[in-house]
């Protein structure tokens, strides 16, 4: 369904770089209201700075656009009850939760430790869940106020998966496992979500010029694909908003990734022995 973001409150986790903080500037565009979550406070307020030095509707005072910041580990339960609380009492409430605060890994799954294979679920996968879950209360409001009032805002979940989340590939297994979960999940929100009006967009970027490979949690090996061109995290960000605005249920912002998709869904054993070329 067609919805409206202007004067939409929105959650971004993860909004710290990459794909979250240019999701957080294509939000303020539209014009929406945005709570900014992420570990590193410091990232967290150049993106405030910035925000309100290019747009001077952007302020902490009431009766002009807000853009509210809350530091913490969303791994955290105290942190995700911090977030929901925030976004009540200092946006008024919640139309649409983006879910992208994400890590990854690169490495064999014989090579995999205990460690990695915990953090890369704990935070792509349980994080996500509870995020939502804890949403729920405040996206079945939005609906209620959005149906009452014909406001077109009409509340979403976004979920960021990855492209190696639709098709398996060599050295991203734990992450991958992780990814291919949020796809899952996404499929059934939607179903649950529907009685309630909520949407759910899941989407599953490609290569992204990011942070991703700077900050492996566990980079022991990784794969010799084939040169490809980088996206940029402002390209997936337009991708997304667009999605949003047009009510989408999922894309993938990356041409090679598409390829890759169909592929593997109509030719998988093909696929499957051009994967063992790369491991």
């Amino acid at each position: 369904m067609k919805r409206i973001l202007a004067g939409s409150k929105v959650i971004v986790t993860g909004a710290s770089s990459g794909i979250g903080a240019a999701v957080v500037y294509e939000l303020v565009k539209e014009g929406a209201d945005v709570l900014i979550t992420a570990r590193r406070g410091e990232r967290l307020n150049e993106i405030i700075a910035k925000v309100q030095n290019e747009y001077s509707d952007y302020s902490l005072t009431n009766g002009m656009r807000k853009i509210v910041p809350v530091v913490g580990d969303i791994t955290e339960g105290v942190v995700r009850e911090r977030i929901i609380g925030v976004a009540r009492e200092e946006l008024g409430g919640l139309d649409i939760l983006i879910n992208n605060a994400g890590v990854g890994a690169t490495s064999l799954i014989e090579a995999t430790n205990r460690d990695t294979l915990r953090r890369i679920l704990e935070v792509n996968f349980f994080a996500l869940f509870e995020m939502t879950q804890l949403a729920i209360p405040l996206l079945k409001e939005s609906a209620l106020l959005d149906i009452n009032k014909k406001l077109k805002i009409h509340p979403m979940v976004v979920n960021l998966s990855s492209i190696v989340g639709l098709r398996g590939v060599p050295h991203y297994g734990v992450y991958g496992a992780a990814k291919f979960a949020v796809n899952g999940l996404s499929e059934t929100m939607r179903a649950e979500f529907k009685k309630h009006g909520i949407d759910v967009l899941v989407v599953c970027p490609g290569t992204t010029s990011s942070e991703f490979f700077d900050v492996l949690y566990q980079s022991s090996s990784a794969p010799s694909m084939p040169i490809h061109t980088a996206v940029t995290p402002e390209y997936v960000a337009s991708r997304i908003v667009n999605a949003m605005k047009r009510g989408k249920h999922k894309i993938i912002p990356y041409f090679q990734a598409v390829i890759l998709y169909y592929l593997n869904r109509f030719f998988p054993r093909f696929t499957d022995w051009i994967m063992t070329k790369y491991v």
